[in-house]
């Protein structure tokens, strides 16, 4: 029991090295001598489509200013003007 692991694997290994690999014809892709894949692809891949084309469109209404009122002061600092003793002295 103790060597039969190691026999088996040293009969698997001793059949692969006896074993003769299989021939490949000429247009077979694992064939060295096979001619390349040939072309231009059939499309650009990295070609705007329809999708990316609404979805920049989008992207770039949404980074525009829109008509708004001017900036109005924050609650905030419109309670801090109202208060006399509240107000911060410039810096």
């Amino acid at each position: 029991m103790k060597y039969s692991i190691p026999l088996v694997a040293l009969g698997l290994l001793g059949g692969c090295v006896t074993a003769h690999p299989p021939s490949l014809s000429a247009d077979n892709p694992a064939n060295p001598s096979a001619p390349e894949a040939g072309g231009q692809p059939l499309h650009r891949p990295l070609a705007a489509d329809d999708l990316t084309r609404k979805t920049r469109e989008l992207l770039t209404q949404a980074g525009k200013p829109e008509d708004q009122p001017p900036s109005a002061p924050i609650p905030e600092e419109q309670q801090m003007d109202q208060m006399s003793g509240m107000k911060m002295s410039p810096k």
